[in-house]
């Protein structure tokens, strides 16, 4: 189980989250388990990252199968680099694979996908290749050339560089926020510089108070964050994309305002045949609010919300918790669900 909660302030005066180990259920989870413990009797430095990322591929979407499912885009000459973050501290196989992808050498890398062959988050969250491909192969059909698509900085870089569509995110990352697991809260300082200098995070004060202007939309109630959304732009064809991951990602941004986290079950068969044992465990655990999404064939994720007053926010009702009903929004309108990404139009105000 792993709750995003306050931990340590980051540079930039953002909080990030130490991972709460409560029970690892398969693979991956003997090594973290091993790593928790080697860290206890093992204290690190605090100075520079305790991992590195080593290039180990390169070539175009065609040259991956786990891009596979991203073959309609083979035509728009992106190059792709293959990476694996490693920490021999911790143990010789990579504890994550990413891919990357830019069709200029000049810009930026987009983080196309990211592996965690740990259950527990490290770094990162993304969806899979093919929610990805669907997402944008609707923003190709259905988003006209003059709309706009209002997302998490990552997803908008995404598809900015898969469908040329305006997002409001589109010249440069922002890697916020970097998940970061508790034996290696005390490095967060290095590990920020680190990930900066990858990712070629500008000092764009701009971009960074449009992102926590987004979050702060996001977590407000319906009414005020449909408004606080509608600022971000005047054009009048504006869609908005959220995922599933996103709500954790602001959790661990903003603990004090937004209490979630989540718990993966063995899937042991048809998804919906594990509701009522996820039901009963978020129950007596005290909590009342969830979702599941299916992370691969052997395991369920649930996200929980840990307070009553985080089910009113806007992002949890744009998203399919039990205690919200995305169809029956007031001030947007659910288009389509895309694997995790759930999709809206944002009508203009009818006041103007």
């Amino acid at each position: 189980m792993s709750v995003a909660n306050k931990a340590i302030p980051s540079l930039s005066g953002v909080y990030k989250a130490p991972l709460l180990i409560g029970s690892i259920l398969i693979t991956g989870g003997l090594s973290l388990l091993i790593w928790l413990g080697w860290s206890l009797l093992h204290p690190t430095s605090s100075e520079g990252a305790p991992y590195q990322y080593q290039k180990v591929a390169e070539g175009k979407i065609e040259d991956f199968s786990d891009l596979e499912d991203l073959k309609n885009y083979e035509n728009l000459g992106i190059s792709i680099l293959k990476y694996e973050l490693t920490a021999e501290k911790v143990q010789k196989t990579p504890l994550a694979e990413f891919y990357t992808g830019t069709r200029d050498k000049k810009d930026s890398p987009v983080l196309l996908l990211w592996k965690n062959n740990l259950r527990e988050p490290i770094i990162t969250i993304t969806s899979g290749a093919k929610d990805l491909n669907d997402l944008a192969q609707a923003v190709i059909q259905h988003v006209p050339k003059t709309g706009m698509v209002l997302s998490w900085w990552d997803t908008s870089r995404r598809l900015n560089l898969l469908t040329d569509i305006t997002t409001l995110f589109h010249t440069n990352n922002i890697a916020e926020p970097i998940i970061i697991p508790g034996p290696w809260t005390n490095q967060s300082k290095g590990i920020r510089k680190f990930e900066n200098e990858f990712w070629q995070v500008s000092d764009s004060n701009k971009e960074r108070k449009q992102l926590g202007d987004l979050v702060d939309a996001f977590l407000a109630d319906e009414t005020t964050g449909v408004s606080m959304l509608r600022s971000f732009t005047k054009n009048k064809d504006v869609y908005i994309v959220v995922h599933y991951s996103d709500i954790y990602k602001i959790g661990v941004m903003e603990p004090n305002r937004l209490g979630i986290g989540f718990k993966d079950f063995p899937n042991q068969g048809q998804t919906h045949a594990l509701i009522p044992h996820v039901k009963e465990w978020v129950e007596k655990n005290g909590y009342t609010s969830y979702l599941v999404e299916r992370l691969d064939k052997d395991v369920i994720r649930a996200y929980f919300l840990t307070d009553n007053s985080s089910k009113d926010t806007l992002i949890a009702k744009m998203l399919p918790f039990n205690s919200s009903n995305p169809a029956r929004l007031q001030e947007l309108r659910l288009l389509a669900q895309y694997g995790g990404y759930w999709v809206y139009s944002l009508p203009m105000d009818s006041n103007k």
